[in-house]
């Protein structure tokens, strides 16, 4: 999926005042406001993306989640919880090509709008094994586990998580040379216990048994 850039769309930088904003956006109305191209069955669309980008970039809060999570701005409070989500709100026009805008040639919907994009790389996903106890794969919790970078992420494993499930955690994968990072692919490796004292041997055969 292509990252939309809301200050691209706006036709801004990143660092623009606050007390700026409305008036970046009302400059790009002027030029993207439907009535301007009733022949565009497009046009619409367009507006509707220029609202999408200044509904967040006027809002300080939602600007700064945006500023550091970016695409996954919406998820920020899950994010911060969760630290290891695989589940993400994408954009609302992800998977449009609506062509050409002013005929500039470009065959993406934002690019033909406002510029190129940076899409994700399936190059730069990273695979990594982490194991599990048996009590955490049946009964759920939380992990640490270490990045590469030696940074540190907490994982939220689901109640019964089998042996080689596998979930995606969201731009922890390598940092390719356009900027964006791949995903970070966890395969879990759940680990049984080598030594059972009789009553933990008592209560797995009640388990089998029920």
């Amino acid at each position: 999926m292509a990252f939309v850039d809301y200050y691209k769309i706006l036709g801004v930088n990143k660092d623009i005042p606050q007390s700026d904003v409305k008036k970046a956006y009302l400059k790009r109305a002027k030029l993207f406001h439907p009535d301007l191209h009733p022949d565009d069955p497009k046009a619409k669309a367009k507006f509707q993306a220029l609202n999408e980008a200044y509904e967040v970039i006027k809002d300080p809060d939602k600007r700064k989640k945006y500023d550091q999570y970016g695409e996954r701005w919406r998820d920020a409070e899950a994010f911060e919880q969760t630290r290891g989500s695989s589940t993400f709100t994408g954009s609302p026009f992800d998977g449009i090509d609506l062509g050409d805008f002013g005929g500039k040639g470009f065959s993406s919907f934002f690019e033909s709008i406002f510029g190129g994009h940076s899409p994700r790389s399936v190059n730069n996903d990273l695979s990594a094994t982490v194991k599990i106890d048996m009590y955490t794969a049946l009964l759920g919790g939380d992990i640490i586990i270490a990045l590469s970078d030696g940074t540190k992420l907490k994982l939220k494993v689901k109640p019964v998580t089998q042996n080689g499930m596998k979930v995606k955690i969201r731009g922890k994968g390598r940092v390719g040379a356009n900027g964006v990072a791949g995903d970070l692919i966890v395969t879990y490796e759940v680990m049984l216990p080598e030594h059972l004292s009789e009553r933990q041997k008592e209560l797995l055969l009640q388990m089998k048994m029920a």
